[in-house]
């Protein structure tokens, strides 16, 4: 194609260049008008965004559920937006720390997401954004998670970042937004002019408050901020704490504190939060969904809660009993007490207290776990069909591995962090919902009630009010309960397992594969009844 200079596009006469000039002036002033609407959809580094991130926000940031810009709420605007990106007499912002304190549910992950895209186009050049939480995967995957689906639904971000998988480039301005891992050891020599703070309640040790301190904000920066996103904790030895009070006391002028104990998003309903309330203990529902600071430790259920599930007329099994029982061993250290809970499930397909054995040994001798523990469990296994023995290997290993070689179906149950945290949660979802059934016992009932909730950032697990306490029957029934919900008793179901070793003694035997799915389930033949169907 031959070359054509602009000159051969100007006109020929005089009135023909003034029309074309005409012209251009004509849609110059149609473009500034375009660029004032509010319907226009702005370059993200348009100088218009310049200390607005409200109108930035409703222009270019896209939210997962709409994949349109946001509209934000009056209480986002007034309340958060507003005045923490306020400025002071000399043109920056007027905070270096900002504190957001809201229950579950309030889009505290969203907003911090939008502050970081805000940063990654309208501050400095070569900006360094660091998001963290107390775990690298949680904040991958909660506010870089929203970071990166709001940048892939506005084609106009998108073509100008790099995403990576821990980490965003901006190219234009080599701005970078990145994960980083709460480890104060490899996080000195950042140069960061925002770092986000992700549920900081559960950040509890002293290396926290290390890492902390390494991601203080930096004078080589013009306008650093450090913002904390989170709902209460149960800690009041804490960081976030200190945080909190020190907000409450305004001693400090350049944070930013905003605490509500109410959800002001429109979107958390009252039939949601009945449903959260039902569901979870009394200070888990205070601390989650009204932001109140609670105790780590309360009782794990009420006494009313307890007897809702206690039915007079239901009585310990008796041999003969034909259902399947789910068995929970716990064996106290040194000079505690031991016990033995075991349990089934009924036709509605509710949890039923079946028995239960507790061993309080002498202040001078030792509690003979042979001869007490290990007994009682062969005669239970000689009377009762018996699909599981749950016991923590650490207290019960040799018992374990010699009733193992025995015939015993046992099963290892580490109480780990959790495994406690998961059969805690699933006794008093049973117990909550009245979905366990037990019998009148004085001695269950007692250790039900001595036992206390200590909640982690994992959940909550059983521990003593007091160490004289004794509450092994909360544990062993909350053993055998975490097993017992995972039966079918609607389909088939084994309840013994053989090893590979055991598995060729029945087939010399000649038992047989009731399936013949040629796995190692044994079924009908030459079986003792505990070995039969479900």
């Amino acid at each position: 194609m031959p070359y054509i200079s602009k000159r051969a596009y100007d006109g020929k006469t005089p009135e023909s260049i003034e029309k074309q000039r005409a012209n251009l002036r004509q849609n110059r002033g149609k473009a500034k008008s375009i660029i004032a609407g509010k319907e226009a959809k702005y370059e993200p580094f348009n100088e218009i965004y310049k200390n607005n991130i409200i109108r930035y926000l409703e222009e270019q940031y896209y939210i997962i559920e709409t994949k349109l810009p946001v509209r934000l709420e009056a209480w986002q605007k007034s309340q958060i937006f507003e005045p923490l990106f306020s400025l002071n007499d000399k043109g920056l912002r007027k905070y270096s720390l900002a504190i957001v304190g809201l229950p579950k549910k309030n889009s505290k992950s969203t907003m911090a997401s939008m502050v970081a895209n805000y940063f990654l186009f309208q501050d400095e050049d070569f900006g360094e954004i660091l998001l963290t939480a107390n775990s690298k995967e949680q904040s991958s995957w909660v506010i870089l998670d929203k970071l990166k689906k709001s940048l892939q639904m506005n084609p106009k971000q998108l073509s100008r970042v790099k995403i990576y998988e821990d980490a965003i480039e901006v190219l234009k301005t080599g701005t970078v937004a990145r994960v980083i891992a709460p480890n104060y050891k490899t996080s000195s020599g950042t140069n960061h002019n925002l770092v986000v703070w992700d549920e900081l309640w559960a950040m509890q040790l002293d290396n926290d408050r290390r890492f902390w301190d390494e991601l203080t904000t930096v004078p080589t920066r013009k306008n650093p901020l450090s913002l904390v996103v989170s709902y209460a904790g149960f800690d009041e030895d804490s960081l976030l704490f200190d945080l909190y009070k020190k907000g409450l006391a305004k001693t400090d002028k350049e944070m930013f504190f905003f605490w509500s104990n109410q959800n002001l998003a429109s979107w958390v309903t009252k039939e949601y939060l009945t449903s959260q309330r039902e569901r979870l203990r009394p200070n888990t529902y205070l601390r989650l969904h009204e932001n109140r600071w609670t105790s780590s430790e309360s009782a794990f259920v009420s006494p009313e809660m307890w007897d809702a599930c206690v039915l007079d007329q239901l009585t310990p099994i008796m041999p003969g009993f034909e259902g399947a029982l789910s068995v929970g061993v716990d064996i106290g250290y040194s000079h505690d007490s031991s016990a033995v809970t075991a349990v089934y499930r009924n036709e509605e397909g509710k949890i039923v207290l079946a028995l239960h054995k507790c061993w309080i040994p002498s202040k001078t001798v030792k509690l003979d776990i042979e001869e007490t523990v290990e007994r009682y469990l062969k005669e239970l296994y000689k009377l009762y069909t018996i699909e599981s023995i749950n016991y923590d290997p650490y207290q019960f290993h040799r018992s374990g591995v010699s009733l193992k070689k025995e015939g015993l179906p046992m099963c290892e149950y580490a109480q780990s962090q959790s495994n406690l945290v998961e059969c805690g949660e699933n006794l008093y979802s049973l117990i909550k919902g009245r979905n366990l059934i037990a019998y009148k016992d004085s001695e269950v009932r007692s250790h039900i009630l001595k036992s206390i909730a200590q909640e982690s950032s994992r959940g909550f697990r059983l521990v003593k009010s007091r160490q004289a306490d004794r509450i092994d029957l909360a544990v062993s029934l909350a053993m055998a309960c975490v097993k017992a919900v995972n039966i079918n008793i609607s389909g088939p179901s084994l309840l013994w397992i053989p090893s590979p070793e055991e598995e060729e003694e029945k087939k010399e035997a000649g038992w047989k594969n009731v399936f013949g799915d040629g796995d190692d389930d044994f079924g009908e033949g030459p079986l003792p009844s505990k070995y039969s169907q479900l």
